[in-house]
């Protein structure tokens, strides 16, 4: 699976100066604080400015570390979604050196690679993808958090040179400035008084999420349940989830819907489990909250609890999509939270059997990811 996209930076030339267009990347960084899609413009721009291959710039929590919200370009969705899914940060040099660091300017990976071994996988995945180097920038730093740029190159483009390092710092107060507005710009009072009143509407406990995942509004049900709640919570205005492969799951999903958002594409819902000890599961749906001249690239959050419902079985399931006997028992374990390992437990199945019946209930029910599949059989069936 290829992380990258193809490049669309060309090899420098003297006609080509580097970084000649420092005045329109400067732009590009204050039109992103009214862009519905962020930084994301202003990054493929430096990213073809400076000749490399990928960049993000990355809200980053430091303990425990993870990411809170990912701005990018010249990475494939697949490809953030496997970094997510197997914790790369936590071997990703850069990140592990600069959560130490207070704001500076570019710096080369090359010394921290150097180094050390960032481990097994990491080092694979930037063999993979013929990565070399990758100058990265702390932008902001606080106790609890730091926002990190990073520029990539391949090995085909050669590493960062100290003058097109300090070319590059020419960039940093613009950045560093735009990056602090947008973190303080809040919505309209009008803009939360409206969507204030159209949460209150949501029969469930309801949440609607801005941009980049913190919480705008919160009904009364949503603010009730999370008082009650111990495995999910708000720190900072965001969701916090006991289970890192429930967090890990909820970045991935919201980053999607909102990036379906913001590109006008049309998205289903997707609902994550969240199990309770003791308790009946936490059923929470994602969906974008139509783009609107009240907010865009939001996030319409509810949670149910379980427990209020019928979850329905294997035979509704299979009469219902015309299904066959194993997967609509697949799909009756999936909606009751249980992950493919467990499944294959229960059922003395093979996990790559499990995984070939999953790829024939996506393609009769129309459906490409395993939440958008539980969303639709718990919307249709789900008494």
């Amino acid at each position: 699976m290829s992380g990258l996209e193809s490049p669309k930076a060309s090899p420098l030339t003297s006609e080509s100066p580097f970084l000649a267009n420092d005045a329109e990347l400067i732009q590009s960084l204050y039109q992103a604080l009214d862009n519905d899609t962020g930084f994301h413009d202003y990054l493929s721009l430096l990213v073809e400015s400076v000749n490399g291959c990928a960049a993000q710039l990355v809200f980053v929590r430091k303990s425990p570390l993870r990411i809170e919200h990912i701005w990018y370009a010249g990475l494939s969705d697949e490809f953030i979604g496997w970094y997510l899914d197997n914790n790369m940060i936590a071997s990703d040099a850069v990140t592990n050196h600069a959560i130490g660091q207070p704001p500076g300017t570019f710096q080369s990976a090359l010394p921290l690679i150097e180094d050390g071994s960032p481990g097994d996988d990491y080092e694979r995945w930037e063999s993979d993808q013929s990565m070399l180097d990758s100058a990265w920038l702390v932008v902001e730093a606080s106790d609890t958090h730091i926002t990190l740029q990073t520029v990539q190159r391949t090995v085909a483009q050669g590493p960062y040179r100290p003058e097109e390092l300090a070319a590059m710092d020419r960039l940093v107060p613009f950045i560093r400035q735009a990056v602090s507005l947008a973190n303080n710009l809040h919505q309209p009072p009008s803009s939360v008084q409206a969507l204030s009143a159209v949460i209150d509407l949501v029969p469930d406990a309801g949440f609607v999420l801005d941009n980049p995942g913190a919480v705008m509004v919160s009904n009364e049900r949503g603010r009730r349940l999370l008082k009650q709640e111990q495995v999910i919570s708000l720190r900072q205005r965001r969701f916090e989830f006991d289970d890192k492969k429930i967090q890990s799951a909820f970045f991935r999903i919201s980053s999607r819907v909102v990036q379906a958002d913001v590109q006008g594409h049309d998205y289903a819902p997707e609902t994550l489990i969240v199990s309770r000890p003791g308790a009946s599961s936490l059923l929470m749906t994602l969906q974008p909250l139509k783009r609107n001249e009240l907010v865009t690239g939001a996030v319409l959050v509810t949670v149910t609890d379980s427990a209020w419902r019928v979850f329905p079985d294997a035979v509704m399931i299979q009469d219902y999509f015309s299904l066959s006997r194993s997967e609509a028992q697949l799909c009756e374990d999936l909606v009751t939270g249980m992950s493919l390992k467990d499944i294959a437990a229960r059922r003395h199945k093979s996990e790559a059997t499990l995984r070939s019946y999953l790829k024939q209930v996506f393609l009769k029910t129309g459906q490409s990811r395993q939440g958008q599949l539980i969303s639709t059989i718990l919307s249709a069936l789900m008494r």
